[in-house]
C-alpha cells in the first residue's frame, strides 16, 4: 500500500495537468487539420471546433465521476467520492478532448 500512496502527488497533479495538455493537443490537431484542408470552406470553424470538444468534454466528465467513485469507495474511506471528481473525471474528459479532435484531423 505504501507504494499506491508514493504515487498519489503523481496522480493529482496528472489530474490536474490532463485537461490543459488536452486542451494544447486539441489546438495542435486544430491546426493539422487547417493545413490539411486550405479550403476555408470546406473546414470547420475554431468556435464549432471548440464546442464540439467542450461537449465532449462535458459529456465524458460524469462518466469518469461514475468510474472514479466505483473504483475508489471499495477501498477508501470517507471521502472515496473526491476520487472520482478530482482525478477521474478530469482525466476521462482530457481523453475525450483527444479523441475527439484526433478523429477530427484525421477526417
Amino acid at each position: 500500500m505504501n507504494t499506491l500512496a508514493g504515487l498519489l502527488p503523481f496522480v493529482w497533479l496528472l489530474a490536474f495537468l490532463s485537461p490543459l495538455l488536452a486542451m494544447v493537443c486539441a489546438a495542435m490537431l486544430y491546426g493539422r487539420y487547417c493545413r490539411k484542408r486550405p479550403d476555408a470552406d470546406r473546414r470547420l470553424a475554431g468556435v464549432a471546433y471548440t464546442f464540439i470538444l467542450l461537449v465532449c468534454a462535458v459529456v465524458a466528465y460524469p462518466f469518469g465521476v461514475y468510474l472514479g467513485i466505483n473504483w475508489a469507495c471499495p477501498s477508501a474511506g470517507n471521502l472515496c467520492g473526491l476520487a472520482g471528481f478530482f482525478v477521474v473525471g478530469p482525466v476521462v474528459s482530457a481523453l475525450a478532448i483527444l479523441l475527439v479532435g484526433g478523429l477530427i484531423a484525421a477526417s
